[in-house]
């Protein structure tokens, strides 16, 4: 769901690194496949959000403060203000993501969802009036017409779930909403150390989802077991490990790699769908979605 790519200096491939990236996005690609099973399990996806955050900080907050405790003590009023606007816009992304699995399949909601590099571009261009070269533009145009392509087929194909066209709105939703959070995030290394900063959104993030179950009277309790497994999961697989593997080998792998790397847990997700769910995709939903794919590794490879 955060990531960037940063262009690593000529060398020989370290591909042990590139084995752990491709492990992190094997995890990641399972967290719209969790969230569809705790749904089905009948979950609120307010609650899955919720636990998600609230057991990652659980897990994250012994490290950070033996680590970075001297940082956060540092951190002034607007780093906070900082930090919760930029939680929002995570939450935001979180909760239109998977809401987003309620209407429509693991293929468009993730394929959609994982348009944010676009809208991150298009950001730079028109609000920060950064300079895109063509072939940017190309992988821009490129993406935008296979987002356009599933969004009509998804407008008159109601097996793509109980409410496609909602489930499409989400799904970009969610993308705009990463954009905004990435692009934040990316300012806030210049304010404060990485970690103390994505620690602090995560714990903001956390109160903000409580609230929301809170305020909708989302059940605490009363869940099967089998729900609880995957919430766990998807914490440890996807949040935990999946983050994780990717930042730690960023820096360590050709941009080209990463590019790559960084789309295949879409591929990955759509895969694992057709096997858990039975969700084969039509020819148009395919077409669309590899063109998707195409063009934000364009994008990815030449920013």
């Amino acid at each position: 769901m955060e990531q960037g790519v940063i262009a690593a200096p000529r060398r020989a491939v370290e591909w042990q690194y590139v084995g752990i990236m491709f492990l992190g996005a094997l995890a990641g690609s399972w967290a719209g496949i969790l969230g569809r099973l705790a749904q089905g399990e009948g979950v609120p996806t307010s609650y899955i959000i919720a636990f998600r955050q609230v057991v990652g900080v659980l897990v994250l907050t012994p490290w950070v403060l033996a680590q970075y405790r001297d940082a956060l003590h540092h951190l002034r009023k607007r780093d906070l203000v900082f930090a919760a606007i930029t939680a929002f816009w995570f939450a935001a992304h979180l909760l239109w993501g998977f809401g987003s699995l309620e209407f429509t399949t693991v293929l468009v909601s993730t394929v959609l969802g994982g348009t944010t590099p676009i809208w991150i571009a298009l950001v730079e261009r028109f609000a920060l009036h950064t300079m895109l070269g063509r072939q940017v533009w190309f992988g821009l145009w490129v993406s935008i017409a296979g987002s356009i392509l599933i969004a009509l087929v998804s407008a008159t194909d109601l097996s793509l779930g109980s409410n496609p066209v909602l489930g499409v709105l989400l799904s970009l939703g969610s993308a705009l909403a990463g954009a905004a959070y990435s692009l934040l995030g990316r300012d806030a290394r210049n304010r404060m150390p990485l970690v103390p900063f994505l620690w602090l959104m995560f714990v903001i993030a956390a109160v903000i989802t409580v609230a929301i179950v809170v305020v909708e009277r989302v059940p605490l309790t009363g869940y099967s077991a089998s729900a609880y497994v995957y919430m766990l999961l998807l914490v440890l697989l996807a949040q935990l490990f999946g983050h994780f593997a990717y930042n730690y080998v960023l820096r360590r792998v050709p941009a080209t790699i990463t590019a790559v790397m960084g789309q295949l847990g879409v591929v990955l997700s759509v895969v694992i769908a057709y096997f858990m769910f039975g969700e084969a995709p039509g020819i148009l939903e395919i077409v669309g979605s590899v063109v998707i794919v195409a063009g934000i590794t364009i994008v990815n490879l030449r920013r």
